[in-house]
């Protein structure tokens, strides 16, 4: 992670360097917005994006001619539900639950992404810029929490979780870094409010291997891959250079 902070420290120092000689056009500034499953344009649907998967973070642009190099820094939160399956003799010790069990955890994670965007002005006026931009992103797993239903279900019955002692986060061994692409396209109103619509699609599972941990001792997962990083991430920004 210090490396990718560096590689962007390094692009926007040289774009200052550069913008104070006239050649290089520098900008940079913090964006807002939300990640969603699938885009939609409904007001109560972006309302609830921003309330449930709010994302926040600073961006910067270094741009000769219609080429630009824009890196980003976005923290916002996952969550993922796995859906466990109580199997083994040894499969009694966690939260007391019997073999044969079906039970939801859900993994909430704060997250830390940095994407380093390559872009091209399609269209470049002073009123309105319409971009396109590709490149390879980086997501850091800063902090992780651990949720459980108070019930589960054999054969369809279901039953109260006796024994409330949550597994460490630990035992899920989380990821601490997982690699994406991301596409999509810009909009730039007045050359300052930016508009962005990406398309983040995940390279690496969070969780490859998650039936060999202490978890997989206990329960057996059927939808690990379900875990890559896979969603829309549309966010709005402002330069203050």
């Amino acid at each position: 992670m210090k490396k990718t902070f560096l590689l962007i420290a390094a692009l926007l120092m040289m774009g200052s360097a550069a913008f104070a000689g006239g050649g290089i056009d520098l900008a940079i500034g913090p964006k807002v917005g939300f990640q969603t499953a699938s885009l939609s344009y409904q007001k109560a649907d972006i309302k609830a994006g921003f309330s449930n998967h709010f994302t926040a973070g600073l961006f910067g642009r270094v741009t000769v001619g219609r080429v630009y190099v824009q890196p980003e820094v976005l923290y916002f939160k996952t969550s993922n539900i796995f859906d466990g399956h109580v199997t083994g003799v040894e499969s009694d010790n966690l939260f007391n639950l019997p073999t044969g069990a079906n039970l939801n955890l859900t993994l909430n994670q704060m997250n830390l992404q940095v994407p380093i965007l390559v872009g091209f002005n399609v269209i470049d006026l002073d009123v309105v810029t319409l971009r396109a931009q590709v490149g390879p992103t980086a997501n850091f797993i800063l902090q992780s929490q651990t949720l459980y239903d108070e019930t589960y279900t054999i054969n369809g019955q279901q039953y109260q979780v006796e024994q409330q002692n949550a597994t460490s986060d630990e035992n899920f061994d989380t990821k601490s870094i997982s690699w994406g692409v991301q596409a999509g396209i810009g909009v730039d109103v007045l050359k300052r409010i930016t508009l962005d619509i990406n398309y983040n699609f995940g390279l690496s599972k969070m969780f490859d291997a998650l039936n060999e941990t202490t978890l997989g001792e206990t329960f057996d997962f059927s939808n690990i891959d379900n875990t890559r990083q896979n969603m829309f991430m549309v966010t709005v920004g402002i330069k203050l250079l």
